[in-house]
């Protein structure tokens, strides 16, 4: 999964430090994230485009600076390979931020096609610039905000108050029935594969109950025997997932939610393609379930 990064270790401790030109950096608009385009083998060896994050030297020479100049701070490190926030960027309008050339702007999704570290690390990267883009003035007086000194945290110099990083609780479960598997597709994912029932857990709700909810509303089946599974980090929707495995509990008679699904439906093991595990606790849920594991 996406925090699978052994050997690499990330540190995530708070700290102040200064960047090495080798150190990455996350030029972040608000949307997107500035990548460095790369040469990379496509099908048949033919060529084509990646995307890399861009290091703090390479960006500053592309600008005619030096380090002396650097306007950003340390978010976390990867063992000795330290990502920063750029703030150079923080009081221009997003459609104003120059694009270098040989670079691009380019949605959260392109982390997921990087190396294990890039790919964490970058996603973790703008979870946290993300999260600071959305408190740049106080909720509860409207002042404006600074970074906290020694933790973490978005801090209200007026009036004190304290907002730390959005983490949001979620929950993706295996649903059998038998030697099926329910298998759904989310309206708004762009992968055609089709995938698990998941949601947000709401206020008031246990992780199990979230479960029994989530179910019922996509569709309209009741659970049991719900056990939990594992967990990850998803950056790419400031969440935390907590995955589960359950049995259909009676009729198994899909009421598919229009709203959330475009497809649901029980599908046999021998049916479900390989899923590749290195990036979502989704896609090792359905592997333990095709390879015939016990849910």
């Amino acid at each position: 999964m996406i925090h699978d990064i052994l050997p690499h270790v990330l540190n995530n401790e708070f700290k102040v430090c200064d960047p090495k030109p080798t150190d990455f950096v996350i030029r972040y608009d608000g949307a997107k994230t500035l990548l460095k385009k790369v040469a990379t083998s496509g099908q048949e060896g033919a060529s084509a485009v990646g995307y890399a994050i861009p290091r703090v030297g390479e960006l500053l020479a592309l600008e005619g600076k030096t380090l002396a100049d650097f306007e950003g701070h340390y978010l976390f490190s990867i063992d000795d390979m330290a990502f920063f926030l750029d703030d150079s960027i923080e009081a221009k309008p997003a459609d104003t931020v120059a694009t270098p050339e040989g670079y691009e702007f380019m949605g959260s999704r392109t982390f997921r096609t990087m190396n294990p570290v890039e790919r964490m690390g970058g996603a973790t990267a703008v979870h946290i610039a993300h999260w600071e883009s959305l408190n740049k003035f106080c909720g509860k007086c409207g002042n404006v905000t600074i970074r906290g000194d020694h933790e973490r945290s978005i801090v209200c110099p007026k009036c004190g108050n304290v907002v730390y990083p959005r983490i949001s609780p979620v929950v993706i479960v295996a649903v059998r029935n038998g030697d099926k598997l329910l298998m759904a597709h989310n309206i708004d994912n762009p992968n055609p594969r089709l995938f698990l029932i998941s949601g947000f857990v709401e206020v008031g709700e246990s992780l199990e109950q979230a479960v029994h909810r989530e179910v019922m509303e996509e569709a309209g089946l009741r659970v049991k025997n719900i056990r939990y599974f594992g967990s990850q980090p998803w950056p790419f929707s400031d969440s935390m997932i907590a995955g589960f495995t359950a049995e259909l509990d009676g009729d198994d008679t899909i009421r598919m939610q229009k709203e959330e699904l475009s497809e649901a439906m029980w599908v046999k093991r021998e049916d479900i393609p390989e899923y590749e595990t290195d990036v979502s606790i989704s896609c090792c849920l359905i592997e333990n379930f095709r390879r015939g594991f016990t849910l």
